[in-house]
């Protein structure tokens, strides 16, 4: 890879050819600047949402159904790993492909629907809830 100290205006010299470099330097180091500043948080589901996903049998399976991912069919793989998704009962995908999208996004590919921030919230609900004594009230009627 050429740096732009290193003849960069010979390239933009010789015509039109630096334009793409100067370009993709650009891209190449914009990259790089968000690569040493990760996100905080992780925008995707838990490892855990994606273990208990409902696993599809192959006897279920069509021969004309393919994962929206990759598009390969399910039936191609003799131990195929299908899951479906909690948000309808159509979106089948592929576990290796929809595991990493999960993790990311957080969404399904197809409709949209936002897991994670499903996840968030029964979360910080769980949080919230109120500490239940053990105890009963004591009402008196017994002394």
């Amino acid at each position: 890879m050429r740096r732009e100290s290193e003849g960069g205006g010979a390239a933009a010299a010789a015509g039109g050819e630096g334009d793409g470099d100067d370009l993709l330097s650009q891209m190449i180091q914009t990259l790089l600047r968000e690569a040493d500043t990760p996100p905080k948080e992780v925008e995707g589901v838990s490892e855990e949402f994606c273990d208990v996903l409902d696993r599809v049998p192959r006897t279920s399976l069509k021969e004309s159904q393919t994962c929206p991912i990759c598009n390969n069919p399910f039936l191609e793989d003799e131990y195929p790993l299908v899951v479906r998704l909690p948000c309808h009962s159509t979106h089948l995908f592929d576990l290796d492909c929809i595991r990493p999208w999960l993790r990311l996004r957080g969404t399904c590919p197809l409709d949209r629907t936002d897991f994670a921030k499903q996840e968030r919230e029964k979360a910080e609900a769980r949080r919230k809830k109120p500490v239940e004594d053990d105890e009963e009230e004591w009402d008196g009627m017994y002394g």
